[in-house]
């Protein structure tokens, strides 16, 4: 979540807030351990009613906007405002299957997700990727520290979790900072956080330019881009691909344009082997996989020569100048790879550097600080971890470009006015 809010405040920002970003991650971090250690002593220092009650008004927040969102971000709201409001259900009664229940949710969590993390760096094969392989195996033995804690039973589980996840996002912080000090005028945060190799030159960018129309992101999903009626498989055809009755692989597509000249689609000049048996070995973000890429001309001659996108998210407040330049820099590698740089990826890549500042003239510090209030921001930083560590899809790109625009175009109208406005359109 954090190199997203930067990324959207931009480079400038980030450089003047270097020194401070550093001591908030040394002070986080450190009263991490604080609550972490406080868990493992069993002295309960820490708030837990207080936390209780915070996650209760958050997943009630939560639960309240999922009743105006749309598609996918619907689901997410009621799903995470669903689970917090469980947890804090749990905190909130104090008993001691109420721990128990926690620890088994929170060590379900990591286990999940470092399972996850371990199989799809070992699939994908991307780089650095025994690295995150490893910190899948972390997240495991948490899980089972967790699920069988010491000294402490689980009494101080809410205390153990709570202070690892604050003592993560004090490492994270810290490297951050230092990296944003030693930043160069004209280096880019979008650029630095691009996988290594995918832009061959960053050029200097003028951060206060601003647009003057529409950045249109368009998407293909699946589904509506398979030849013929694609097995039911509600998640896998979602995020995936769609498989039709023929077992034809369908990976859908994802394009960017900023009319009138500039559009950015991404394809292999061969088309790639679609058998299921040879999709799985094409997974791998290795060199041998690269094959030559093709760039679609224009939106006009792509739906021509197949069909319109199925979904389309409009910017109007963009850095147009930025994203011309990483155009200019992006295009001169004509390759493509399905996992490390295939449409999804270069819409992804090109929309970030599109929104690099583009809120940062709307505050300081206090409009920071509110970013990590907004549940979009959350959902963002979420599927963005997940594409970066397993391959940028179209539908992952969907709910991406969804999330960007809820951060950079939010909406005006207060809490009441939604739930009037709701209540309306129900009733």
């Amino acid at each position: 979540m954090l190199q997203l809010a930067l990324l959207l405040m931009g480079a400038n920002f980030v450089r003047k807030s270097a020194p401070v970003l550093a001591i908030i991650g040394v002070l986080w971090g450190g009263l991490g351990v604080t609550v972490f250690m406080d868990g493992l002593e069993g002295m309960r220092y820490f708030p837990f009613h207080v936390f209780g009650l915070i996650l209760l008004a958050e997943s009630l927040v939560t639960l309240f906007l999922a009743g105006g969102a749309a598609g996918a971000k619907k689901s997410v709201f009621y799903f995470k405002g669903g689970i917090f409001c469980f947890i804090a259900v749990l905190i909130l009664s104090g008993r001691d299957s109420s721990n128990l229940l926690l620890a088994i949710l929170f060590g379900f969590a990591f286990f999940i997700t470092g399972l996850f993390v371990m199989a799809s760096a070992w699939v994908v094969r991307y780089d650095r990727w025994r690295q995150v392989f490893f910190s899948g195996v972390a997240q495991l033995i948490f899980a089972l520290f967790l699920f069988l804690p010491y000294p402490t039973h689980h009494h101080g589980t809410i205390s153990q979790f709570v202070g690892m996840i604050m003592i993560l996002g004090g490492i994270q912080c810290i490297p951050l900072a230092y990296r944003a000090f030693k930043m160069r005028d004209g280096v880019t945060l979008s650029a630095l956080m691009a996988p290594p190799g995918l832009i061959p030159v960053i050029p200097p960018v003028s951060v206060n330019s601003r647009s003057e129309g529409a950045l249109i992101v368009h998407i293909w999903t699946p589904e509506g881009s398979a030849a013929n009626s694609p097995v039911p498989r509600p998640v896998f055809n979602r995020y995936i691909a769609a498989v039709d009755v023929h077992g034809v692989i369908s990976t859908g597509h994802a394009a960017l344009e900023m009319p009138p000249d500039l559009y950015i689609s991404l394809y292999p000049a061969v088309d790639i082997e679609r058998s299921p048996a040879e999709f799985f070995n094409t997974l791998k973000a290795i060199q041998e996989n690269n094959v030559p890429g093709l760039f679609q001309k224009s939106y006009v001659s792509e739906a021509a020569g197949w069909c319109d996108s199925d979904r389309k998210i409009v910017f109007s407040d963009f850095n147009a100048q930025a994203l011309q330049q990483f155009w200019d820099s992006y295009r001169q590698l004509v390759i493509y790879n399905l996992t490390w740089r295939n449409c999804s990826s270069s819409v992804a890549y090109g929309l970030e550097a599109a929104l690099e500042g583009v809120i940062s003239s709307r505050g300081g510090w206090l409009h920071f600080l509110k970013l990590f209030f907004m549940p979009e921001l959350w959902i963002a930083a979420q599927l963005r971890k997940r594409a970066t560590t397993m391959a940028w899809t179209p539908g992952l790109m969907l709910d991406y470009a969804r999330a960007l625009h809820a951060l950079v175009h939010p909406v005006r109208h207060s809490w009441f006015r939604r739930w009037r406005q709701l209540d309306k359109s129900q009733s």
